[in-house]
């Protein structure tokens, strides 16, 4: 074989061999390549944490993901916001996400009058929701109120001495309070504590007669702790045998607090897809369900697109509460 002929033939298979390990590089580089990190803006054992723990253990299951896993980082402080940022700050690529309620999301947002360092429907978008808060009227156990319609007219009768446990100021479970008793024309003094297990522990103890509460509080505390109703439109399906407001002829708030991945805005559209795809089939898994289950919380699955328009609602429903609460301060 002639020289120029060798040479061309040893070109074209080191071309080839060159487009073979370009095309692999690529596919080894297709997202995600490695761990994704999921903020989370609150101590571990709450139900943000919970939840974003749940799709952590499992993400690795859905196929867009390439087996990899996910890392739940808690950063509590600013009722979410700090983790809020780190997840703003980060490089667009999603290897760094957010998880928490819109509830507690929006009400912070809404409560900073515009000095929030994160604008949740404007510097996020929602990649899907796998879970939910519920809101709840709690009492003690042996409370001579049985059902919310009793509640509605012992609270009347309170002459406005009426007083109740919350798990802080600013929380979804406070403002669906607020707006319960205000709609009652009920007058009442909130009684804040520094989150949802003091304001349970202080319900058990009978510190106040009663309180509002996430529902998933209940967990360990059947004893003690009996929910009157639920504020959302609909029964929870993990604590079925509690009514709704609107069923015991009060108010129905038809408040909830969907519990999802955000991502920047300016995320890829390929990595969109896949998040939105992981979010979908971690809530539709066995596993998942049963571990939220024995946290009292609902695999409960919404779209991006469910997700904000109940982000909104909330907007809508609880802004008023917030402006009243907060302008005076």
């Amino acid at each position: 074989m002639k020289l120029d002929k060798i040479a061309k033939l040893t070109g074209m298979l080191l071309a080839t061999t060159a487009i073979t390990s370009i095309s692999t590089g690529a596919a080894l580089a297709e997202y995600p390549e490695k761990p994704i990190k999921i903020m989370v803006g609150f101590s571990a054992g709450g139900g943000t944490d919970t939840t974003a723990r749940g799709f952590a253990s499992y993400v690795h299951e859905v196929p867009e993901m390439n087996g990899m896993p996910a890392v739940v980082v808690n950063k509590p402080g600013g009722t979410g916001m700090i983790a809020a940022k780190v997840a703003k700050d980060a490089k667009p690529d999603g290897y760094t996400l957010y998880m928490i309620n819109s509830g507690t999301f929006s009400i912070t947002h809404m409560k900073s009058f515009g000095k929030a360092p994160v604008d949740p429907l404007n510097d996020f978008q929602i990649l899907g929701c796998m879970s939910q808060l519920v809101s709840s009227l709690q009492v003690p156990t042996d409370s001579p109120i049985k059902t919310a319609k009793e509640f509605a007219a012992w609270a009347k009768a309170q002459d406005g001495k009426l007083r109740w446990a919350n798990s802080g100021a600013g929380s979804m479970h406070t403002l669906a309070g607020h707006l319960l008793l205000d709609s009652l024309g009920v007058k009442h003094q909130p009684i804040p504590f520094k989150g949802g297990s003091k304001a349970r522990n202080a319900i058990a103890a009978k510190k106040t007669p009663l309180g509002f509460n996430g529902v998933h509080m209940l967990a360990g505390f059947e004893s003690k702790i009996k929910a009157l109703a639920v504020t959302s439109a609909k029964r929870d399906t993990v604590n079925p045998n509690i009514p709704t407001l609107g069923e015991s002829n009060l108010p129905g708030l038809g408040i909830v607090g969907p519990m999802c991945l955000w991502g920047r805005k300016d995320l890829p559209k390929d990595v969109v897809a896949k998040l939105q795809a992981a979010v979908k089939h971690v809530t539709g898994i066995k596993g998942f369900k049963k571990f939220m289950k024995k946290s009292r919380l609902a695999a409960v699955y919404a779209s991006p697109e469910e997700g904000t328009a109940k982000t909104k609602v909330l907007y809508t429903k609880l802004g008023p509460v917030v402006d009243k609460i907060f302008k005076k301060k």
